[in-house]
């Protein structure tokens, strides 16, 4: 019986452990997605270039009168433009899903988007991080957009 009692007590030990470790790792790469979206919601490039890579890409997926719609855009044209125009934005999103392995991370999440005050669309977002230099930096995002799937009271 005390050895099965040790047995279980030193699983449970080693099973506490990586998890730890992940939740620390899943704090670092949500704040960097979190102020990669404070960055966009404050139209500030550099809150954005603090937490991403010049190279990033953007890629977004839709659906239109029945036709699909894929774009592509990189990091450094959306920052060139971020400041253009008076709209105003927000996105938010909850329930994430992290996978980390090694230096390598991905962030999958449901989102809304309101453009000037108004719900515009929801979807889900697909955040791509890679650690460099002991700082999770956002190398690419693709997200849904789908005007006509947004949760009541989100």
């Amino acid at each position: 019986m005390k050895g099965w009692l040790a047995a279980i007590a030193a699983t449970a030990m080693c099973l506490g452990t990586p998890a730890l470790a992940q939740d620390d790792s899943n704090s670092a790469i949500l704040h960097s997605v979190d102020e990669f979206l404070r960055g966009l919601n404050e139209k500030d490039p550099a809150v954005i270039g603090a937490v991403s890579t010049k190279d990033g890409l953007l890629a977004s997926h839709r659906m239109r009168d029945g036709k699909e719609i894929v774009r592509f855009r990189s990091f450094a044209d959306d920052l060139a433009t971020i400041n253009e125009g008076d709209d105003t934005f927000r996105e938010v999103y909850w329930d994430p899903t992290v996978l980390v392995r090694g230096n390598i991370a991905v962030v999958w999440a449901e989102y809304s988007f309101d453009l000037n005050g108004k719900r515009s669309h929801c979807g889900i977002d697909v955040f791509n991080l890679i650690k460099i230099e002991g700082a999770w930096k956002v190398t690419g995002i693709q997200y849904t957009v789908e005007p006509d799937n947004c949760p009541k009271g989100r």
